[in-house]
């Protein structure tokens, strides 16, 4: 009996577990622009390289955001001026695979940056123009 309702547990427990995982994440939904500041979408693709694998990323060597994982976006409110965006793997070693930085981020505006999945696992950042960042950037999801 004490078997029966120990297992019973483990279920509902897991039944929860599972329901909050996938009720975590919203599909892009694209944000207001404030204008006093610019907003970068960082995002990662839909692919099979790395997939298991979480990133964060670190900007102007202060603030970490995060986890980017795949098929998601991470929505950058950042100061006009210069921002400096640094991809970093969120396991043991921590790994940084590529930065990007914008130097003259303008008030208002919109900016794209893409994880780009490259050979051994690696990934890169991409700097996009609007129209394909904005097409790609919409087929990913937000996770919390």
């Amino acid at each position: 009996m004490v078997r029966k309702l120990v297992m019973f547990c483990s279920l509902v427990l897991a039944a929860v577990t599972l329901q909050g995982c996938v009720m975590s994440s919203v599909p892009f939904q694209a944000l207001q622009v404030q204008q006093d500041e610019a907003l970068v979408y960082l995002y990662r693709p839909e692919s099979i390289i790395s997939r298991g694998i979480h990133f964060s990323a670190i900007l102007n060597d202060k603030e970490t955001v995060g986890p980017l994982i795949n098929n998601a976006y991470i929505p950058i409110h950042a100061k006009a001026g210069v921002l400096k965006v640094v991809l970093q793997k969120n396991s043991f070693p921590k790994a940084t695979f590529d930065t990007a930085v914008y130097d003259n981020l303008e008030a208002g505006k919109v900016y794209y940056l893409k994880a780009k999945p490259a050979l051994f696992g690696a990934y890169t950042l991409v700097k996009m123009d609007t129209a394909i960042g904005k097409a790609e950037v919409s087929l990913t999801s937000y996770y919390q």
